[in-house]
């Protein structure tokens, strides 16, 4: 079953418009994020929801800001936002690495756009032994962990973090995370992604020259 929110915010037809909107095709978009057409079609359909770094290569990959897929029509003119806590948008990921992780994560600013950080609260339940998969995507990331422990796997480094640590680290570099001891985690994420140069406006060029 989908989230709610992820269906009232039509994600998946924000991602299709936007698709065809830049003429791209499944098999180009599937060909610059790394993720099948399958999988993709499942996300503009909403048969599926797509964790934090695949909607980070969408993103990147249609030259948008994530936030973008979050925004409301009411929300374009805003540049201040507050999010209450029953306004979070939460949602648990149907795909191969939420499952295997079962992480659940809420969208602590989801209606501006075209800014520089996407800040999350992100709950891991306790896991067992095994292999979870890694995500790699344009920009960087930070953790604080707010409860629990943490092991963050980095470029092939692994960190124990307990309460009160943080790390940044270059997210092109493939990461995952997962909760360890036996309890779950909760932590605050903050993904920044690179600003993209905006068109300089004609009253602009107008003082220049």
């Amino acid at each position: 079953m989908l989230d709610d929110e992820f269906l009232r915010l039509a994600v998946g037809a924000k991602i299709q418009r936007l698709r065809e909107e830049r003429g791209r095709s499944l098999h180009d978009l599937a060909r610059d994020t790394g993720l099948s057409e399958s999988r993709l079609h499942a996300y503009e359909t909403s048969i599926a929801e797509p964790a934090i770094g695949e909607l980070l290569k969408i993103a990147s990959a249609l030259d948008v800001s994530i936030s973008r897929f979050f925004q409301t029509e009411s929300d374009a003119l805003s540049r201040v936002e507050v999010v209450r806590a029953s306004e979070r948008w939460a949602v648990q990921p149907r795909t191969e690495a939420g499952e295997s992780l079962n992480y659940r994560y809420q969208a602590l600013s989801h209606r501006l756009t075209e800014k520089l950080m996407e800040p999350f609260l992100i709950e891991v339940p306790p896991a067992g032994e095994g292999a979870f998969p890694h995500s790699a995507h344009d920009g960087e990331e930070f953790l604080f962990v707010l409860a629990g422990r943490l092991e963050v796997e980095v470029g092939g480094e692994v960190h124990r973090l307990s309460p009160g640590d943080s790390i940044y680290y270059d997210s092109r570099l493939r990461h995952t995370l997962r909760a360890v001891e036996g309890g779950p985690a909760r932590l605050i994420a903050c993904v920044a992604q690179a600003r993209r140069a905006l068109p300089e406006s004609p009253l602009g060029r107008a003082f220049r020259e």
